[in-house]
């Protein structure tokens, strides 16, 4: 590791971080709100004393437009201009300042949408660092299984996120074999007319229809559905398990699945006290931003801030980038005090398992709802890979950790 910078930002009485987010753009509210959640995070912390009598200051939350030049651009002024110890939440569809980020061994931690995460050891995805896109869990499979689909139709985007995401949907019914009836991944992004697709799915007898598209697509598809005579046809949407959304969209969204890495908003108020890293995440983003509602992106950005404060406790007064990279790199079950499966960096920067859990959510009546799981937790586990051969998808008991265990 070089040691160029390796304690800049570090003072005696502060810790100077910054992030950078797609606070403007296509998709701002998917992205910027990541900032509230790191605030709110290091403000609960930094009223306690901070770390090792330190305060983070969280100097530089920077806008990357959602342009990839723009995001390369913003995390060398954060290095080289801005002199941060550490990149505190990150939040951007194309993450491509990350391999400058891992060659310079800054601390990064961030919103993990892309591939770009896996760039280096020192890149902290909030629910893990590596995404495999074309070959993912059986988590798809599995919620086909359970509602008994015979015929999957699937839509992507015509963009490497969008289409890899489902290929790997694609792939996960066919080994598995359920079969896959329509498939169009070839959607030009923003979607005008989704007609010819739901006829042509209509026409193939398709029971599930999967999406890797943006929310806006998604709701488009919904809209088309109802009035093509496939409103009762269950979806699995990849994006758009958000409170907003459901408030705006209630009855497109009614029926839809959704998978999520981490114990679900909703569990705070229907099993009270049983995941209390959930309730206090609310409590504070309340206390804070009280003009926001719970999402994705602000939890990843409290769970990032978690990671980082986490790292630095391990290593007290004697703050360096090596020595906060070396400390989080041991850990074995980071779960963020019980908010994501646990999390073990000692491999989870390259490759997943040895068992994936994730927790599925249906929206019904206005609500999410979460689904499966077990009687100790909402998660559903999975053997990563799965048995070679295994002709059902095969799940795995909660091991100890996991939250709600």
């Amino acid at each position: 590791m070089s040691n160029a910078g390796n304690t800049d930002g570090v003072t005696s009485s502060r810790i100077i971080v910054g992030g950078v987010a797609s606070v403007t753009g296509p998709l701002p509210a998917a992205f910027a709100p990541i900032f509230d959640g790191v605030n709110a995070y290091l403000d609960l912390v930094n009223a306690n004393g901070g770390v090792h009598g330190r305060k983070i200051d969280f100097a530089f939350p920077l806008d990357d437009g959602s342009n990839p030049s723009q995001d390369t651009d913003q995390v060398r002024t954060l290095v080289e201009q801005d002199h941060v110890f550490a990149v505190v939440g990150v939040a951007t569809p194309t993450f491509a300042g990350a391999s400058y980020l891992a060659a310079n061994d800054v601390p990064t931690f961030g919103y993990a949408v892309s591939t770009q995460w896996a760039a280096g050891p020192s890149l902290y995805g909030s629910e893990g660092s590596y995404i495999a896109f074309t070959r993912p869990g059986p988590e798809p499979a599995y919620l086909a299984e359970q509602i008994h689909a015979k015929a999957v139709g699937i839509l992507a985007y015509n963009v490497s996120g969008s289409t890899q995401g489902c290929e790997g949907v694609a792939y996960e019914m066919r080994r598995f074999h359920i079969p896959v009836a329509y498939e169009d991944i070839s959607i030009q992004a923003p979607p005008v007319d989704l007609t010819t697709d739901v006829n042509r799915m209509k026409s193939a007898g398709v029971d599930l229809v999967a999406s890797c598209m943006d929310l806006s697509g998604n709701i488009l598809l919904s809209r088309t559905m109802h009035q093509d005579g496939m409103g009762s046809v269950a979806q699995y949407w990849l994006n758009g398990y958000d409170e907003s959304a459901l408030r705006s969209y209630a009855s497109l969204m009614q029926g839809v699945y959704f998978l999520i890495g981490h114990v679900p908003f909703e569990s705070a108020e229907l099993t009270p006290g049983k995941y209390p890293g959930m309730d206090l995440y609310l409590k504070e983003l309340a206390r804070y931003f009280p003009k926001d509602l719970p999402g994705e992106a602000s939890l990843a950005g409290w769970i990032d801030a978690d990671m980082f404060v986490e790292g630095l406790r391990l290593i007290g007064r004697d703050v360096s980038r090596t020595r906060l990279v070396h400390a989080l790199n041991s850990l074995t079950d980071f779960t963020a005090d019980g908010l994501v499966s646990p999390i073990d960096w000692r491999y989870e920067h390259t490759r997943l398992g040895p068992i994936d859990c994730n927790v599925y959510v249906r929206a019904l009546g206005g609500h999410f709802v979460p689904l499966f799981g077990t009687p100790r937790s909402v998660f559903t586990c999975f053997a990563y890979p799965q048995p070679a051969g295994a002709r059902q998808v095969v799940v795995v008991p909660p091991s100890a950790g996991v939250p709600g265990t």
